[in-house]
């Protein structure tokens, strides 16, 4: 049976959450703040972390460093919920953002989307040739240039985080003052045409609305 930690400070909410997380078949331990929520991930490894962000001793994305990313899957839920902390949010590696308030079905929802792609096998694909700056997407390997293969391999390695433009322009392009510019939509547009199997109709590299941009293997 999966485990669920759930993290969050307010007793009434973290006993209904409990209740509805067992009830869907899932097991729940609980940590009311972000020092039990340490202790319990030294301990063990959760296949979900349900987290609050506004905890009594800090900001719960401080818990995303103690992750285990390759084996846990973390939604976060927060009243946080303006389009910037939804970002940072998912930035700071989270796989799932729920404002509060939110109805379980919801949740329930979400958290079975989690698991399906946690046991989605990875695929053949998007392998990354440091020495030949390449990348193998599902139209075979293709021969990049040096920002495209710097751009491709900071999106892989953050596969299905959005990751806003700014800090593209940022960490890829180096810049240190940020620019009005469409560059980054124009390296998604070219790169597009050479990976994606339908250019139009994208299904790898992902343009988010008001977030960023992500990418989906």
């Amino acid at each position: 049976m999966s485990l669920v930690l759930l993290v969050e400070d307010e007793r009434v909410l973290a006993e209904t959450l409990i209740f509805s997380i067992r009830k869907i078949g899932y097991e729940c331990a609980w940590a009311k703040n972000l020092a039990e929520a340490r202790a319990k991930l030294k301990a063990e490894t959760p296949q979900f972390v349900v987290l609050d962000r506004n905890l009594p001793d800090g900001d719960g994305l401080e818990l995303m460093g103690l992750v285990n990313r390759a084996q846990t899957c973390v939604l976060v839920l927060s009243s946080k919920s303006d389009v910037e902390e939804r970002v940072k949010g998912l930035e700071a590696g989270a796989d799932d953002y729920l404002p509060k308030p939110f109805s379980f079905q919801e949740l329930a929802a979400r958290l079975s989307a989690l698991e399906r792609r946690s046991l989605k096998p990875k695929a053949e694909t998007w392998q990354l040739n440091k020495n030949e700056l390449s990348v193998n997407t599902p139209r075979g390997w293709i021969v990049l240039t040096p920002l495209e293969y710097k751009f491709m391999t900071y999106l892989i390695e953050r596969e299905s985080v959005i990751v806003s433009k700014d800090r593209l322009l940022r960490d890829v392009w180096g810049f240190s003052f940020l620019p009005k510019t469409r560059t980054v939509d124009y390296l998604m547009t070219q790169l597009r045409k050479r990976i994606e199997p339908e250019p139009e109709n994208p299904k790898h590299l992902l343009t988010v609305r008001g977030a960023g941009v992500k990418f989906v293997p």
